[in-house]
């Protein structure tokens, strides 16, 4: 539950912003390291460790603040142009963004306090690649860095940093220390944008010394108050060797929002000068603004600092009560909200359309006609209730990214302990599924990549040989596919050694010695419990869980997984699942006087079998004509176990089904029902796993009905059809 300090709120809103950052950190990072980069990428990587380091210094988490400090610098370096980012570069950055995402757990409460030798080794490697190989060393980085001093007269805590090597070429930065005067008044879209000028004015006061004048001469009656606007203004006397670009970096994110000028203070002893504002006014008024901003940190730059230039800026105007406020920029408005309320609400738009339909059932079952008000009333009912269900679920809609972006670390972590070179692709980041089926991938997807990398890829001197790459790769995509999330996971390794998977299978009683397996079915032995092809327990793989773990994970969601090899050339593990877990569109059918649901985003067509299109093979497999083919003809309640026997073709209706991989079947079924929407239940939280049954649902009239698994059923039917003796140990 959320704290009822709004400052607590805002630093879990900070740490949710956190997680966005690191996501976008991570993008650009590889981005660059693929040679995919241009200046707005390195930019982009640059304002996300500027607005981590931003938002740890309003809530004084000093030791990410000094870690991102210099992460931040050599991202500086590099965006400027005065460091190249060569391959050292880009790993060195790769391995401290991994570092700031352990930083920040830590500030969080997390995850394990960073080891703080691991920190300081990497902040010498980053300041050595900054200033050069004499610029850091353990003894000057880390947590022996001076600490932090009192907070200052603006309620600031300023942090201490070594900034004598920072100095640019020669000609670039100014040595002398001069006085400036920024007037700084911000518009209301910079508020609305998330920036706060009490971080702008603790960042200028780290150029030099400040003295800060406040001038709320527009604020009107509190009556009038307009919360979404902007009244005050600021004027900042400051002394800095920094130069004017230096100021004006400070001001760079927000420059669009607000009326800037930069330009040679007067001496302190003329006349003009404002007098100083009362401190204590000034300590309140940033108290305020920070309880009231909606996010700590300030939105980072998006363009490069301007240059410096010998003219001043043009002054602000001298009488700021004349300044007419700026308008509220349009943009799009988004909110924070709890996920046990969304959930609360999807559950209830489940029973609305549970309900729904028992009220059109028993409008049915009383004999009004359809042409009557009450039929047309619930037809209306009917779309609004859809309208609210699929807007109740875009809610919950989340892309893929959300996991995709935490398996590069994973990677190199991994390759790292193999001794590999493995390069990671991801496609179809962008691709939306529910936000339950989202965040029970992650631990599925993660063995998965392990396996490949551990199992499938070669070292690099086996794949010289095999005349590959030295680097391998792991490719991840994710797409839609017939109504349902499709991932797949594939390498260009070794492929499965059948025989040796046969061969442990036999070893460890998990196949009988004489199983006649197909090729397909040798690949899917990985998926048993207690197989493994490690010689030796490791971190990585060993103790017979892994793929296991993956299959009932992803039957738990609804969804099964599939692998395909090619020995020599890699291996594809194929995961489908539901969009979402709460609502399908079916087609309820009647086998052996059960009722059923077939999902219609599979079904093709439906036909009444004529008896000339009906063929057998080898005597008791029924195959049915369609459209110039023949496909396999399924008696639905002969294999769900209804019916002892199989019910005559041409007493039936056939349902053709199109499977995820592009077979297709014909269902034999008694008869249709009708079209409807039903609300998924799962049987395996409430019953246990049936075979054939990927679900189940509560029609109108108050029965349970069963959610058919047509990819499950298919297969079923091909094995029994090809080997109906074989059987195999589980």
């Amino acid at each position: 539950m959320m704290s009822d300090d709004p400052f607590e709120a805002i630093k879990v809103t900070f740490f949710q912003e956190c997680d966005e950052l690191l996501g976008d950190l991570e993008a650009g990072l590889l981005a660059i390291e693929a040679g995919e980069a241009d200046d707005e990428t390195v930019n982009a990587v640059f304002r996300a460790v500027h607005s981590v380091k931003g938002g740890a210094g309003a809530f004084g988490l000093d030791d990410l603040v000094r870690f991102a400090h210099v992460f931040e610098t050599l991202l500086d370096e590099i965006r400027s142009g005065r460091k190249p980012c060569d391959e050292t570069t880009v790993k060195t950055l790769l391995r401290a963004a991994d570092l700031l995402a352990d930083h920040i757990a830590a500030a969080r409460g997390q995850g394990a306090p960073v080891d703080e030798v691991r920190s300081s080794s990497l902040v010498v490697e980053l300041e050595q690649l900054t200033h050069g190989e004499a610029a850091a060393s353990p003894e000057t980085a880390g947590p022996t860095e001076p600490a932090p001093p009192e907070p200052d007269e603006f309620g600031f805590r300023p942090i201490a940093f070594d900034l004598s090597a920072l100095d640019a070429p020669v000609g670039t930065v100014e040595t002398v220390a001069r006085r400036w005067r920024v007037v700084f008044r911000p518009h209301a879209r910079m508020y609305a944008n998330a920036n706060e000028s009490g971080l702008l004015l603790r960042e200028l006061a780290r150029l030099g010394p400040v003295e800060v004048t406040l001038d709320h001469s527009t604020l009107p009656a509190l009556g009038d108050l307009v919360a979404e606007e902007s009244y005050l203004t600021w004027t900042v006397d400051i002394e800095t060797s920094a130069g004017e670009a230096a100021i004006r970096e400070v001001f760079d994110f927000v420059e669009s929002d607000c009326e800037l000028s930069v330009s040679p203070a007067p001496a302190p002893d003329m006349p003009d000068e404002p007098a100083k504002a009362d401190d204590l006014d000034i300590a309140a008024l940033l108290a305020r603004a920070k309880a009231d901003a909606p996010a700590p940190a300030p939105a980072p730059a998006v363009a490069p600092p301007p240059a410096p230039t010998t003219s001043p800026a043009p002054a602000a105007p001298s009488t700021p009560a004349a300044q007419t406020p700026a308008a509220p920029v349009a943009s799009a408005v988004t909110i924070r909200v709890d996920l046990d309320r969304v959930d609360r609400l999807i559950n209830v738009v489940g029973e609305l359309v549970i309900q729904q339909a028992m009220l059109a059932q028993r409008v049915v079952e009383s004999g009004l006609a359809r042409s009557s008000g009450i039929s047309v009333g619930l037809e209306d009912l009917e779309l609004l209730t859809r309208e609210i269900q699929d807007s109740v679920m875009a809610i919950r809609a989340q892309p893929v990214k959300s996991v995709f972006q935490r398996m590069p670390r994973l990677v190199r972590e991994v390759a790292e302990m193999t001794g590999k070179r493995v390069r990671l692709v991801t496609e179809g980041e962008a691709t939306e599924v529910d936000k339950t089926v989202v965040e029970r991938l992650a631990e599925p997807i993660t063995h998965m990549l392990r396996n490949a990398i551990d199992h499938g890829l070669e070292g690099p001197e086996d794949r010289a040989a095999a005349g590959k790459p030295a680097e391998g790769t792991v490719t991840m995509v994710a797409l839609h596919r017939s109504g349902r999330i499709v991932i797949e996971i594939s390498d260009d390794g070794r492929g499965i050694n059948r025989e040796r998977v046969r061969g442990i299978a036999v070893s460890r009683g998990l196949i009988p010695d004489d199983a006649v397996l197909s090729e397909e079915e040798v690949d899917n032995l990985i998926f048993l419990p207690g197989f493994s092809t490690a010689d030796a327990v490791s971190d990585i793989s060993g103790r017979g869980v892994g793929m296991d773990v993956v299959r009932r994970s992803i039957q738990a969601l609804g969804g099964r997984i599939s692998i395909a090899s090619t020995p020599g050339k890699g291996s594809t593990f194929t995961l489908s699942l539901p969009l979402t877990l709460a609502v399908l569109d079916g087609m309820v059918v009647s086998a052996a006087e059960q009722t059923l649901v077939t999902p219609l985003t599979a079904i093709v067509e439906s036909l009444t079998p004529r008896a000339q299109d009906i063929n057998f093979v080898g005597g008791h497999d029924a195959v049915i004509r369609f459209r110039e083919e023949f496909v396999p003809l399924i008696d639905v309640g002969h294999v769900m176990g209804f019916r002892a026997t199989p019910a005559d073709p041409s007493s039936g209706v056939a349902v053709v089904i199109e499977t995820e991989a592009g077979f297709r079947a014909a269902l034999l079924v008694d008869a249709i029902q009708g079209q409807r929407q039903v609300v998924i239940k799962s049987l395996e939280t409430n019953y246990q796993q049936v075979e054939g049954v990927a679900a189940a649902t509560i029609l109108g009239d108050g029965r349970v009905a069963l959610i058919l698994d047509v990819d499950a059923i298919v297969a079923n039917a091909r094995r029994r059809s090809a080997r109906p003796a074989l059987k195999i140990a589980s």
